[in-house]
C-alpha cells in the first residue's frame, strides 16, 4: 500500500473527492491525479463518480452524498416515505426533490434520480443524521404533486397514512397552493 493509500484511509468520510485528498498530499495537481488514477486501476481506491471516490463502497454515507451531490436537494418522495415506515418497500432508487433541473446520477453501483420542484416548494425539509430528509407529510405531498403530471406513481393504498400528521397535511397542502393536488389529497385526509 503506498503512502498516500494510507494517508487516504485516515480520511474521515466516507467519501471524498480530489480536493479532499490534495489537503493532505504534497503532490502537484497533475501528479496527484496520475497517482489516483493508478490506485483506482490497481483497486486501491474506488472512483464512484467523476471526482468522487472511495476506499470501501459498502461504507459509503449514500444519502448524504445524494444530497451534497446536487445541491440544493433533499430526500422526498418514495425514498423518504420508506424510511418513514409510510410506504412499505424499500425503492432501489434514491429519490430527491431539486430546485434544478431533473436528472438521474449513476454513482458507484447507486442510481439517483432528482425530480424538480419549483423554488415556492422547496421547503418542509430537515437533517436527519447527515441529509437533508423531507418531513413525513411533505414527502407524502411531493410524491402525490409529481404524480398529477405522470412522473411518478402515487397509490395511498400502498402507504400507511395513519403515519401522517393530518394537521401539517392540510397545511402543508394549503402552501402547495394546486387545486389539482387538492382534489387529489381531500379524500384521502
Amino acid at each position: 500500500m503506498s503512502k498516500l493509500a494510507k494517508q487516504i484511509k485516515n480520511i474521515p468520510k466516507s467519501y471524498f473527492s480530489l480536493n479532499d485528498i490534495k489537503k493532505i498530499s504534497p503532490l502537484s495537481e497533475g501528479g496527484l491525479k496520475v497517482a489516483v488514477s493508478r490506485m483506482v486501476k490497481s483497486g486501491e481506491l474506488i472512483n464512484l463518480a467523476r471526482g468522487i471516490y472511495a476506499n470501501d463502497e459498502a461504507r459509503v454515507d449514500w444519502e448524504k452524498l445524494a444530497v451534497e451531490y446536487y445541491i440544493p436537494s433533499y430526500l422526498s418522495f418514495e425514498w423518504a416515505l420508506a424510511k418513514y415506515n409510510i410506504l412499505s418497500q424499500q425503492p432501489r432508487q434514491l429519490a430527491l426533490a431539486t430546485a434544478k433541473r431533473s436528472k438521474t446520477a449513476e454513482i458507484g453501483e447507486k442510481t439517483i434520480t432528482y425530480h424538480h420542484l419549483k423554488k415556492e416548494l422547496f421547503w418542509g425539509y430537515k437533517k436527519i443524521n447527515s441529509a437533508l430528509c423531507a418531513e413525513p407529510e411533505k414527502a407524502f405531498l411531493d410524491l402525490a404533486y409529481l404524480s398529477l403530471n405522470g412522473y411518478a406513481k402515487f397509490d395511498p393504498e400502498e402507504m400507511n397514512i395513519n403515519l401522517l400528521n393530518k394537521n401539517k397535511l392540510k397545511k402543508y397542502l394549503k402552501k402547495f397552493d394546486n387545486k389539482k393536488l387538492e382534489r387529489l389529497i381531500k379524500p384521502i385526509i
